[in-house]
């Protein structure tokens, strides 16, 4: 018997759902941005997580190593507002919803809160999917083990020898809107094989991570991190699968090529230079750093795989759900787009099965799925690539307009944004670098991606 195999497959096939109940679960990133164009002051966001407790029906959850509050549960549900990776980042992740509807109602009543008090001092949540003042701010880690792990571990790739040096603490400064969906055995590989084969479109309509005051010729700098740091070592550990899957046995073979990096003992946490898990076992002792940069030398054990995670782009979570995590934040007034493109195409999966089994599309661009999400999230497309992408996502997003109408709980109305781009032949990446050269300020443009309406 395969040790690894079966600890993957006890770990992440055992609470597949066996109802085709479909609940949503939506996590949402945003960047924090001090309007003077410096860094975002601590004082201030600490400030934040009081003002909302005070406030609101949220309680402290968990505190970081100096005693500050990080992490704030809902009294009413399993809602929780955090500190993501960094403390220039607030996350939103949101208890298990029947409706798209419910998390916007939870989300526009948190809003009225955090942004009258950060506006007030001179700071804003902004719906972009990259802190347009990352190179300015303070990006250390927050203070607990996981985040301060994590960034060590990240560091070990760093060479230092290029202008983009702080680019290991990318965690600190990208922001992402994430769905999760619930998945049978029956239906998990075609689910992931089909969101895989649309990351082109996904890369066209969600572009909103530009990295200002570098030089990457991306509108998704997000992917470039986590595919050149110490995640991607091993590209089976991250981004877009190469090639569909035929069955579960099929996928497993390769998420036994992911790997470990980390472990806690004695409720002390480690890390260690990434190891696939399939060759773990071959290993009698494996060097590791504590998080003082401290030698240690640890025994494999199948207590380890509990600390393990793959970070592809379709990531099959413990919780027997679909993680689709390859999207960026996006404009406040389109936050819940990205939920609304999935959840609807998740609820006509044999159509969009279908659809994608011959388009013309991959006809003319082939099925390199990772080339493709590269190519279409460029900053300029040629003529025809850009028409042929339009006509593509005008499908898609009927195909999930008719999966939300069928529903029956108003979610289509989602949608919109999504529509409108297609219209203007423009994304949120695109939108910020024309506001940009016409002469508006970062600040200027944070402020629009953070309110209701263009100006």
């Amino acid at each position: 018997m395969d040790i690894t195999r079966e600890l993957l497959r006890e770990r992440y096939f055992s609470n597949l759902k066996q109802s085709t109940d479909l609940f949503v679960g939506i996590e949402l990133e945003f960047p924090i941005v001090h309007l003077s164009e410096t860094a975002v002051d601590f004082q201030v966001v600490f400030s934040l997580f009081s003002e909302l407790v005070e406030k609101l029906p949220l309680s402290i959850e968990k505190s970081d190593n100096n005693g500050q509050a990080i992490q704030l549960v809902s009294d009413e549900n399993e809602d929780r507002i955090l500190f993501e990776v960094g403390y220039n980042t607030l996350e939103f992740a949101f208890d298990k919803a029947l409706t798209i509807s419910e998390v916007d109602a939870r989300f526009t009543r948190y809003m009225a809160v955090i942004q009258p008090f950060l506006s007030s001092h001179n700071h804003l949540l902004t719906g972009m999917g990259v802190n347009p003042f990352w190179d300015k701010n303070d990006n250390r880690p927050v203070a607990s083990q996981r985040y301060e792990m994590l960034m060590a571990y990240l560091k070990l790739g760093d060479s230092g020898e290029t202008q983009t040096d702080k680019h290991y603490q990318f965690g600190a400064f990208i922001q992402g809107s994430q769905i999760q969906l619930d998945v049978t055995a029956e239906n998990m590989i075609a689910t992931i094989n089909a969101f895989n084969a649309i990351e082109p479109v996904k890369a066209w309509l969600f572009a909103n991570s530009y990295l200002w005051h570098a030089q990457l010729d991306t509108l998704i700098s997000r992917d470039i991190f986590w595919e050149s740091s110490m995640h991607g070592i091993f590209p089976e550990n991250v981004g877009v699968f190469p090639k569909p899957f035929s069955d579960q046995e099929d996928f497993l073979d390769y998420l036994n090529k992911t790997v470990l990096f980390t472990t806690a003992v004695s409720d002390e946490t480690y890390y260690f230079e990434p190891i696939q898990t399939h060759d773990y076992f071959n290993h009698d002792e494996i060097p590791a750093f504590d998080l003082l940069g401290g030698d240690v030398v640890l025994t494999p054990s199948p207590h380890d795989f509990k600390a393990h995670r793959s970070y592809q782009y379709q990531d099959l979570t413990t919780r027997g759900t679909v993680e689709f995590r390859s999207s960026c934040a996006q404009p406040m007034a389109d936050t819940f787009s990205v939920a609304a493109f999935h959840l609807g195409l998740m609820c006509e999966l044999t159509a969009l099965t279908d659809l994608l089994s011959d388009h013309i599309f991959y006809e003319d661009y082939g099925r390199d799925y990772q080339r493709l999400r590269r190519r279409f999230s460029a900053r300029e497309l040629d003529p025809e690539a850009l028409a042929d992408m339009l006509a593509f996502s005008g499908e898609l997003l009927a195909l999930a307009s008719r999966g939300l109408e069928k529903r029956g709980f108003g979610e289509a109305r989602y949608l919109a944004p999504l529509y409108q781009r297609i219209k203007t032949r423009e994304n949120p990446a695109q939108k910020s670098l024309r506001l940009f050269e016409a002469g508006k300020s970062l600040s200027e443009i944070s402020e629009i991606f953070a309110n209701e309406k263009d100006s």
